[in-house]
């Protein structure tokens, strides 16, 4: 009799636990759900879909453009180029493109986008890269293919109504860009001056101003 009874309090008590709240029910599993997903949208600041795409894309671009100077500063670290200044500076570009995919994550992060990592294509070879001109003239193509992939960002942000992301790409991004491309045709310009002016010599007197 008093083993019933003891069974009847029990019960009795899960069911006075479960009417304060002590048990979630289901109403309430909804409810944190729905708080989350509220939290989400309103740090998410209308940060359209479109504009998501964009930067996802332009992640890809950053690390693919990594990839690729990194595949040829080590062209250039061969015993048989031997050419430490262009390997140096193409290191220094790639760890750049590595920086500003970075960038770009965290500020997906920031705005509550959603991070995607999509395939980097292999980098390209060319053993045309041997006399520096050519190395530079493809490094200067990629930037200023970079730079209109990033204008057109802050047009589609313009369209968008997204001041705060128009502002994130001019400041970190476009004045990098036309700073680089400036430099590179610099560079150009010297490597041809060397090269007419000391002969054989020249792209190696060149190279030891890169370092």
């Amino acid at each position: 009799m008093h083993g019933v009874i003891g069974l009847l309090v029990g019960v009795a008590a899960i069911f006075a636990f479960s009417a304060s709240g002590f048990f979630f029910t289901s109403d309430e599993k909804v409810t944190v759900i729905e708080t989350r997903h509220l939290v989400h949208k309103l740090v998410e600041q209308n940060f359209d879909s479109k504009n998501q795409r964009s930067i996802r894309k332009q992640i890809t671009e950053c690390l693919r453009d990594s990839y690729q100077y990194l595949a040829m500063s080590m062209y250039f670290d061969q015993a048989e180029v031997a050419l430490p200044g262009f390997h140096k500076m193409f290191k220094e570009y790639s760890n750049r493109e590595m920086s500003n995919a970075v960038k770009l994550m965290t500020y997906m992060n920031l705005r509550e986008g959603s991070n995607k990592f999509l395939g980097i294509p292999e980098p390209r070879i060319s053993y045309e890269w041997h006399d520096g001109e050519t190395a530079l003239i493809t490094a200067l193509r990629m930037e200023h293919k970079a730079n209109t992939k990033f204008q057109t960002i802050i047009q589609l942000a313009l369209e968008k109504n997204d001041p705060h992301l128009k502002q994130f790409i001019e400041d970190n991004f476009l004045d990098q860009k036309v700073k680089i491309i400036k430099e590179l045709g610099d560079k150009v310009t010297q490597l041809g001056k060397y090269s007419s002016e000391k002969k054989g010599l020249g792209l190696q007197m060149f190279d030891n101003t890169l370092l």
